[in-house]
């Protein structure tokens, strides 16, 4: 792929479409487990998030970024990045899918519909369900309006590690700039354009410890990062699960041109015990 095309408006977003609309999706099979799991009551979480892009002038240039938050002292993991969404309200998501379902707000347009005679009915169900999920846990997030997006298409569920959670990714393109009006559980909004994951030297290794000095998830010390700086020589870390996710994303659409080689920085983060646990 020419990264020129992540500076072209009107390219951009098919090319999203068309790479997403041929990959395989595992939300049956998932969401399926899932079901089966928590009759044993072991509570095992299902979580959408939107993969937000806009485009937008970032330092005098013209091109697509994506829209992040950081998450709030006030909330389990805080100060991690991570996209826009949150826990499945089965009962709640499922009466709002039925928006989605009509037409009555009109994310999914013409193209994406043609798309979706490629997915079985299960499929295209859970994905309105899950994308109904992640735009109203936006919308109290940052104030996204559900009528200020198009679903570009969906990617492959994420299983965590450290928690009972499956984190099931939709992407969105954000037509119109808009005011984020945060609630607690955000600290702040970044926007990061996609041409920088194509930068080796914008990675670096996590090294992630207890308080106490022990690595913190067992045998595995570290972690591959994005460190991103702000105008005032602060530096936030992107990792874990939304890295995993947005190079998934950028692996597709890109067809594997993102680097390879992580550069030898070094960073240290120390988690407590209910950032692991994932209580707050």
């Amino acid at each position: 792929m020419d990264l020129s095309i992540l500076q072209q408006k009107e390219l951009f977003p098919p090319l999203i479409r068309s790479k997403l609309a041929s990959i395989d999706l595992d939300y049956v099979e998932k969401h399926g487990a899932i079901k089966k799991i928590n009759k044993k009551k072991t509570f095992h979480l299902e979580a959408s998030v939107v993969v937000l892009i806009n485009y937008k002038t970032v330092g005098g240039n013209a091109e697509y970024v994506f829209q992040l938050i950081k998450r709030s002292a006030k909330v389990a993991q805080g100060g991690d990045i991570s996209c826009p969404g949150g826990m499945l309200s089965p009962t709640i998501d499922n009466f709002l899918s039925c928006f989605l379902k009509t037409g009555i707000i009109p994310i999914m347009n013409r193209a994406w519909t043609e798309d979706l005679n490629l997915r079985d009915r299960k499929t295209c169900s859970l994905i309105q369900l899950y994308l109904t999920n992640a735009l109203r846990e936006a919308w109290e997030e940052i104030r996204l309006s559900p009528f200020n997006v198009s679903f570009l298409g969906a990617l492959p569920s994420y299983s965590l590690t450290s928690f009972p959670r499956t984190i099931f990714p939709l992407v969105c393109l954000t037509h119109n700039p808009f005011k984020y009006k945060l609630n607690a559980e955000v600290e702040k909004v970044l926007e990061i354009p996609l041409s920088f994951f194509f930068e080796s030297s914008n990675y670096a290794w996590l090294h992630v410890t207890t308080p106490e000095g022990e690595n913190a998830y067992g045998e595995q010390s570290r972690f591959p990062c994005l460190v991103i700086s702000d105008n005032d020589g602060n530096d936030d870390v992107l990792w874990g699960a939304t890295l995993h996710i947005i190079t998934n994303f950028l692996t597709v659409v890109s067809s594997g041109q993102l680097p390879t080689n992580i550069a030898g920085k070094k960073l240290k983060k120390i988690i407590t015990k209910n950032y692991l646990s994932g209580s707050r």
